[in-house]
């Protein structure tokens, strides 16, 4: 653990002047020993409890590769919470005829020349729709407990008392307490770290009353490209699930399309792990009410005209049922009979109800036998077989007979107890690595919600985002761009595990650049540039989906160099040099060549055509971005950095580039989104406010400072801050920092937009929900303010006030550049 960092933040300080703020006084020093931080008392103060279901937002296990998200019973019974990983995919058959080379894009004007860029073809309409919809990241199955009444239905939600969930986020695990008519259930989830694996544990009179036991339930792949609940149920022809068991163990496979994955389910003790019964008999439809509170329809009949073959499957919304509460959030509310046995469920709008025989097709159950009280077991994901498969697995779960299991253990690291002491380790491991910020003896009433927000940060990107590939927008929670990645956004995924110093966990995708770097400099070249063009909106292969802001966004380009002065910064050696030196270089090449010579004003202008980070102007009136000429000034300077630190001499083209860039636009003392924008104050004042990037985020390239500071002042003020989210309002407070407002950035820290809230989970509102680039951006800012930046103000926390309000205590943590 390093030595701590202690001391009392103070109030404004001359940063325009560039004087230093006063030193802590010796009586704030002695108000903070110094001593080291209480890490697991940080993180256990901010531990997750909740008392009644959340149908809205999950809590999760995960390893950074794989997550799992529960509902209040621990599992996914309730709510289809989902499974996901950053290896499952899946497309859907291309138009008849059509293959992806065939695509075309569309051919923009590009300062004279014709440049073909990879925005959807009206000629090409479906095989645009295709590309840009495929590959989609797909939920990888549903686990959830089977609850039974005394009188033999079906339990709902809200036969549940007594409820208590805890998420210990220093051991991952989260414990789930209730009652069902009086017994009490206890189940504990987990997962493991270095495999795509839950373990749980469930203690209940139930599981031997053979009133609880555990279901797994595939889906088919949808194509929803925003969708809290992954998947459809409703489509049980259109994929197959097979299992065979063995002793201890199930092994099922999935197969939909061309995509295939396996599933390996190991128990302890014995247990029955079977196939559910297809020839239930008849379904019956007893009641059904669609609508929202105070306005609801009995659409029994319009369902009971539904039923085929004993089975039921529908996309629930008012286009089926009809609007009785128009606006409005809608559910359906439905009591069913099947096989004898009375259900009843909550299917909320835009959900597929599947029920009856063929919704069972793909769903498994797992019980005890033998009279015992537990039911322990690891369920793990993988995109191949076991190794073991080959052995010889006797019996088939695909059946409607069950198989009982002997009290035969498995191995035991395939048991719930073993994967549970790999999780409380490696978490453990986690919090006591890197960085901690400790606010608990501060004086401003808002230092526990800004530390909750930090310590919940750090656990979801840990459990959703330490994976080998840059993450999606909502980690591994849902979908959003049918689970395809931004590289622009990249930065704010990745960047604040080098200031918290987790490059184990950051170098892991870092090597994106180096998968991305032939295929972007494929797409430089075919579009007339030197060296390498970054992706924005990608999957694994780095094939970038058709859309127009996907073609013309700019501000992804240069973050392979602010990475690599990240790690330079990290590990100053010839090794870190040469790792990147030709990343850096191609990117250079590409920021040099994209820049076009204006002979009429004897500048080098970007765009048009092109996307600033606001992404609403005009991409084909939008020339010389603010923060996009600071950035491309920053790029080609460090660049010429990292070559003189490898012995070679600086590159001609890049230096006139660079010198000859057109100077940041300014309007009426102040900088504006772009050169030549039009009302900016009255009609672009909305969306990122990515100009004071240029200076916070960024360190300031080609910037003034005081009219920067004016600048802020305007949109401090007039920015209208209801349609502006996520990761602005952490550039905001950067630019605050390096202005010496430190007031101003820690209220933009805690600002009551709705763009920018952290649930109980701590997950963040911004874009599609959940919004993972608030929670970086959040921990990125914070190790700014704390650890400062290069040029900052000679005082610790030069991002804090200076007097007494703010006490932080912080442990490795690295200066911003």
């Amino acid at each position: 653990m390093s030595t701590p960092r202690t001391f009392v933040s103070g109030s404004a300080a001359a940063a325009l002047t560039g004087v230093a703020a006063a030193e802590t006084s010796p009586e704030a020093s002695a108000a903070a020993p110094n001593r080291p931080i209480d890490r697991q008392a940080v993180v256990a103060r901010h531990r997750v409890v909740r008392d009644a279901i959340n149908t809205h937002s999950p809590l999760q296990v995960g390893n950074g590769r794989f997550a799992f998200g529960v509902d209040v019973t621990g599992l996914q019974t309730f709510v289809p919470f989902n499974t996901m990983s950053e290896w499952g995919w899946h497309s859907f058959a291309l138009p008849p005829g059509q293959q992806p080379s065939d695509f075309h894009g569309e051919v923009w004007d590009t300062h004279g020349r014709a440049v073909q860029y990879p925005i959807p073809n009206p000629t090409q309409p479906e095989l645009s729709r295709w590309l840009y919809a495929n590959p989609a990241r797909i939920n990888l199955g549903r686990i959830g407990l089977e609850l039974t009444l005394p009188d033999g239905r079906t339990a709902a939600a809200d036969d549940l008392t007594g409820i208590r969930q805890e998420l210990d986020l220093w051991t991952g695990i989260i414990d789930s307490r209730f009652e069902l008519a009086g017994e009490p259930v206890h189940v504990r989830t987990c997962c493991h770290p270095d495999q795509d694996a839950v373990a749980v544990e469930i203690d209940s009179p139930l599981v031997a009353a053979d009133r609880l036991a555990v279901f797994l339930h595939f889906p088919y792949a949808d194509q929803q490209e925003f969708a809290e609940h992954v998947g459809t149920y409703g489509e049980p022809d259109a994929h197959q699930t097979t299992a065979t068991t063995d002793r201890n163990c199930a092994e099922i496979t999935h197969r939909m399309d061309a995509t295939e994955y396996h599933v390996e389910v190991t128990w302890q003790g014995r247990g029955v792990f079977a196939s559910v019964d297809v020839n239930g008999g008849e379904l019956v439809i007893r009641t059904a009410q669609y609508g929202a509170d105070g306005h609801w329809a009995d659409v029994a009949g319009k369902l009971s005209e539904l039923v085929v073959d004993d089975s039921l499957t529908a996309l629930v919304d008012y286009r089926l049922l009809g609007d009785p509460a128009p606006g409005q959030a809608k559910r359906l509310v439905l009591a069913y009979t099947y096989g004898g046995r009375d259900f009843e469920i909550v299917v909320r709008d835009n959900e597929t109800l599947a029920i009856g025989a063929a919704a069972a097709r793909h769903r498994y159950r797992l019980a005890a036998a033998g009279g015992t009280d537990r039911l322990h077991f690891v369920c793990t994901f993988a995109p191949a077989p076991p190794a073991h498969s080959s052995s010889a697995h006797s019996s088939s779960a695909h059946s409607s007979s069950a198989h009982s299991s002997s009290a035969q253990s498995p191995s035991p690291a395939g048991t719930s107890s073993a994967t549970f002491a790999a999780s409380v380790r490696s978490w453990r491991q986690y919090w006591l690595s890197g960085g901690a910020i400790d606010l608990s003896e501060s004086k401003d009433p808002r230092w526990r919600e800004l530390e909750r927000r930090i310590v919940l940060s750090q656990y979801l990107l840990r459990a959703n985002e330490a994976g080998s590939l840059p993450p999606q927008e909502s980690g591994l929670v849902n979908n959003g761009w049918h689970g395809k990645f931004h590289m622009e956004m990249y930065w704010w995924h990745g960047a604040h595990w080098a200031l918290w110093n987790r490059w184990p966990i950051l170098e892991r995708s870092l090597t994106v650049f180096d998968r991305f770097h032939d295929s972007s400099r494929e797409r430089a070249q075919k579009q007339g540039f030197r060296g390498a063009r970054w992706p924005k909106c990608t999957t694994a292969d780095g094939t970038e989906a058709p859309h127009v802001i996907n073609a013309l966004l700019t501000w992804q380009q240069p973050h392979p160099i602010f990475l690599a002065e990240l790690d330079y910064q990290a590990h100053p050696t010839m090794a870190t040099l040469r790792k990147w030196h030709d990343i850096v270089a191609d990117t250079a090449d590409f920021l040099a060549s994209w820049a076009f010579w204006d002979d009429s004003t004897g500048r080098y202008v970007l765009g048009p055509p092109m996307h600033l980070v606001s992404e609403n102007t005009d991409p084909k009136a939008t020339q010389n971005p603010t923060f996009e000429l600071s950035y491309w000034r920053f790029g080609l300077r460090v660049a010429q950095q990292w070559r003189e630190r490898l012995g070679l001499p600086r590159d001609p083209q890049w230096q006139r580039v660079h010198d000859g860039l057109a100077a940041l636009p300014v309007q009426d003392d102040s900088y504006v989104l772009h050169e030549g924008v039009e009302n900016m104050w009255t009609e672009k004042n909305y969306e990122h406010p990515a100009l004071l990037g240029a200076f916070g985020w960024l360190p300031g390239d080609g910037v003034d400072i005081p009219t920067m500071d004016r600048t802020a002042d305007r949109v401090f003020t007039g920015w209208r801050f209801s349609r502006t989210w996520g990761w602005d309002f952490p550039v905001l407070a950067m630019c605050a920092a390096r202005l010496g407002r430190p007031d101003d950035a820690l209220d933009f820290l805690l600002h009551p937009s709705d763009g920018f809230q952290f649930d109980d989970a701590g997950l963040a509102t911004g874009g599609p929900f959940p919004y993972f680039p608030s929670n970086g951006a959040l921990l990125y800012s914070i190790a700014f303010m704390t650890a400062g930046w290069h040029g900052a103000p000679d005082r610790p926390t030069p991002g804090f006030p200076a007097d007494d309000r703010w006490v932080v205590r912080s442990e490795g943590l690295t200066p911003a550049l």
